[in-house]
Parts: structure tokens; C-alpha cells; sequence
């Protein structure tokens, strides 16, 4: 791709598009390309994410997995100039949530009312691109972080969520968010089974992301 350099900012780069979209994600970058002046003003984004939880419970601790449905964003320009992604939203199927325990799994949709509200929903909004890129480029210390709103039932909160292990391979970018989820903040009464083996109320989240980027008039970034 190209005409990825802008005027004045020799070092912004595909990667700083989009280091975060997330979601998940938000999220919350492609690899670099030499380019002329002239930088699209806008471009779509396209990605996926795998999900991990872990929650502790009576016994043992209790982990899981899912994946969260193919999204799309944009990049665009805000008033200043600056380049940020205006919104991007990602859905995470209850169905899709395994803890490989059918039992366990049976009372985790119940908890979800999941017939009601099938998809776990999060979004990002005015993500700004070349903050996070400086802030992850500063390593795992100084992670960039995002605010995430979290729609679970019919319940919304914001979540911080912080963003490492960036991976670039040509147009392709993968990168993890982390986040902790407390149940009780959510009205989510934490399952149990046989009134003995209670989960508890706080859950690390751990999303990994892949995205791919294409500009207007590029079809590459098509999968």
C-alpha cells in the first residue's frame, strides 16, 4: 500500500493507524511502508479477536474461551487533525463462551439470560491512534490504555483496559488487551454448582486481536 507517510510526521506509519482498535477492543497498527506525502485521510479496518477468561471459584480456578463476531472500523480525521477511530464495537456470542464443562457452561448462559441477550457488546470511542502508538512503543510497563464500554444483559459499565504484545506482519497487526470484569457490578449473581463450587466475583479477560487495514481503492485489505 501506498502513501503511508504524512507531512510533517516521518515516522507515522501504518502500524499507527491502528494499534488499538479494540475491543475487545478496541483493538485498540500494520507494518510500515515507505510511501509519498500524500496520506489517505481515511481507511477501514478489519478484525477479529479470540477471548480468554479465568475467574477463581470454591475449588479451582475456572477458565474459558470464546470468539467475538468479525467487526469493522474506520479511520478518520476529528476536528484537529488528530487521526482516531470515531467507534468501533465488537460482540461476543454467550453461546460461543466455553468452559469445557457442559454443566458449568449450562448455569454461565443462565447467569447471561442469554436466550434475552445472546451477545456480550463493548465499544471504543474516539480512539486516538498516536497516543496509544507511543505508549505501547514504551514496552509492557507503560502500557497504553483504553476506556471500554461494556454492555453485558442490559447493563452498561466502563472498563480500563490495557494493550501489549504488539505483532506486525505486513498489513496485519495482532496485539492483546486485559481487562478485569467484577459480576457484581454488572447485577450478575456469580453461578454455582450444587450449591458447593461458587465462582467469584472478579474475572481477568484477556482478548487477543488481529486486524488488517485497507485504504480507498485498496482491495488487498479484504480477506
Amino acid at each position: 500500500m501506498n502513501a503511508l507517510k504524512e507531512k510533517g510526521r516521518p515516522g507515522m506509519n501504518t502500524r499507527g493507524w491502528i494499534l488499538l482498535v479494540a475491543m475487545f477492543a478496541l483493538i485498540p497498527a500494520a507494518s510500515s511502508h515507505a510511501g509519498s506525502a500524500d496520506f489517505p485521510d481515511s481507511a477501514t479496518i478489519r478484525g477479529a479477536c479470540d477471548v480468554a477468561f479465568l475467574a477463581t471459584a470454591t475449588l479451582h480456578d475456572v477458565s474459558g474461551s470464546a470468539r467475538c463476531l468479525p467487526f469493522e472500523a474506520v479511520l478518520a480525521r476529528d476536528t484537529a487533525g488528530r487521526r482516531i477511530i470515531p467507534t468501533v464495537e465488537v460482540e461476543v456470542p454467550v453461546a460461543g463462551m466455553d468452559t469445557r464443562n457442559k454443566t458449568r457452561d449450562g448455569k454461565m448462559r443462565e447467569m447471561f439470560l442469554s436466550e434475552r441477550f445472546p451477545r456480550i457488546h463493548a465499544a471504543a470511542h474516539d480512539v486516538d491512534i498516536e497516543r496509544l502508538r507511543v505508549e505501547m512503543g514504551k514496552g509492557r510497563e507503560w502500557d497504553a490504555t483504553i476506556d471500554l464500554l461494556l454492555r453485558i444483559r442490559d447493563v452498561e459499565r466502563t472498563v480500563r483496559a490495557t494493550a501489549s504484545n504488539l505483532k506486525e506482519s505486513g498489513k496485519r497487526v495482532s496485539f492483546d488487551l486485559e481487562f478485569p470484569v467484577s459480576l457484581g457490578e454488572f447485577d450478575l449473581k456469580a453461578p454455582s454448582v450444587l450449591g458447593i463450587i461458587r465462582v467469584g466475583d472478579k474475572v481477568s479477560v484477556k482478548t487477543t486481536s488481529a486486524l488488517t487495514i485497507s485504504s480507498p481503492g485498496d482491495s488487498s485489505g479484504r480477506e
